[in-house]
């Protein structure tokens, strides 16, 4: 199968997975999706400065291996726990994790979360799963490809 590229060349398909498979491989997407979500959350007056110094400070963070920026912190993360739970039960069920993990930009979940079996995740365990998944999630730039 062949497809028109932007300027009109022919392109084929092993093209387009290669570059799918780079761009996965180097984690650009997530790399990109970070930053995006750091404008969004600061709104700077000048973006493209902003996104210098967030590169940047990911530079310092993967040199050091320490303090990957985070959009979230424990403060927001039990915010999301109190809203998902707002009676007091101490657990959510297995929709609301899932619902609340996508809210703080974690789309890497476990399938099975300890509690999900019986549609009763507890708070701590939805705390320390969102915690690892904003870990992984800011993490965009460190060696581990």
């Amino acid at each position: 199968m062949e497809s028109k590229g932007v300027e009109g060349v022919t392109e084929t398909w092993p093209r387009k997975k290669e570059a799918k498979d780079y761009l996965e491989k180097h984690k650009i997407i997530e790399l990109l999706n970070n930053l995006t979500g750091q404008l969004i959350y600061h709104q700077p007056s000048s973006p493209k400065e902003f996104m210098i110094e967030e590169l940047e400070s990911l530079a310092k963070a993967r040199a050091s291996r320490i303090d990957y920026p985070c959009l979230f912190d424990e403060n927001n993360i039990q915010s999301v726990a109190q809203m998902m739970d707002p009676t007091g039960r101490g657990y959510i069920t297995l929709a609301q994790y899932k619902e609340a993990m996508a809210t703080l930009g974690v789309t890497k979940i476990e399938d099975k979360p300890l509690g999900g079996e019986a549609d009763k995740i507890m708070l701590d365990t939805f705390i320390r799963d969102a915690k690892l998944g904003l870990v992984k999630a800011s993490a965009t730039f460190s060696d581990k490809r």
